[in-house]
Formats: C-alpha cells, structure tokens, sequence
C-alpha cells in the first residue's frame, strides 16, 4: 500500500504558483474576450445594424417571423460634462430627485480613520485580504 507524501508547500512556493495562475487567467481572460467578440458580439451586432436599417426603411416599429421578432428600443445615455454646474444647479435648486446618493468610499473612510464617528444610517466593514504583486 503507497502511503501518500505530505509535501510541505513553502510561502515562496504558493506565490510563485499564484503569480503563474493570475497570468494564464488574464491570458486566458483576453482570448476568451477576443473569441466572443469575434464569434458571438460583433456578428450578432451587424445583425441587430441591419434589422435596424430595415425597420428605419420600411417605417416600422417591428418585424415579426417565424423565428422571432426584432423591434425598435430607445435608450437613453445620461452623464456629467461639468460637475460642478450639475451641483450648483441641484443644490441651488433642491432638486435632490435628479441625483442618486451613495457615500464617498475615501472620504468616509478619511473621516473615521481621522477619529471621527461615521456618520448615522451607515456600515463600515473592515477585513484583511492577501495581494501578491510581482518582483
């Protein structure tokens, strides 16, 4: 009967060995994206232009078949170009419905570790993780 070796891993070890995984997953991240977009993304994309294009010249909204159907979608992008003109004006105005709140990460975390209380209504969670950058 073989009696199975318990192999001591040394720290210099497991850091070397994190350093190869973290490699060939982004290796592997990259390939996996170029053969989605390649296969899967841009295909399905010149698709979707031309549909568009067909709707847009026949004047309709949809286009049914057996397979399924293709429609028009709007969507709206909206974002900051001055950020300090979109402050003064919600500010001035109390206009607090046209933002969305969410605490400033840095700056809590400034206001607490400078001896502070944090601030009513919110969480602060703490915890130790491991890096591993290389040489």
């Amino acid at each position: 009967m073989t009696e199975l070796v318990n192999i001591e891993i040394t720290p210099a070890q497991l850091i070397e060995r994190y350093i190869k995984l973290r490699d060939e997953k982004k290796a592997n991240e990259d390939r996996y994206a170029t053969f989605m977009r390649e296969n899967f993304i841009a295909p399905m994309e010149d698709i979707e232009v031309k549909l568009l294009d067909y709707l847009n010249r026949t004047g309709g909204d949809n286009f049914a078949s057996p397979a399924g159907t293709a429609f028009k979608k709007q969507s709206t992008s909206v974002t900051v170009a001055d950020q300090r003109e979109f402050k003064r004006h919600i500010i001035g105005g109390e206009l607090w419905d046209l933002i969305e709140w969410r605490p400033a990460k840095t700056a809590i975390n400034e206001l607490v570790e400078g001896g502070d209380v944090l601030p009513p209504g919110l969480n602060r969670t703490v915890y130790m993780t491991v890096n591993i950058r290389r040489k």
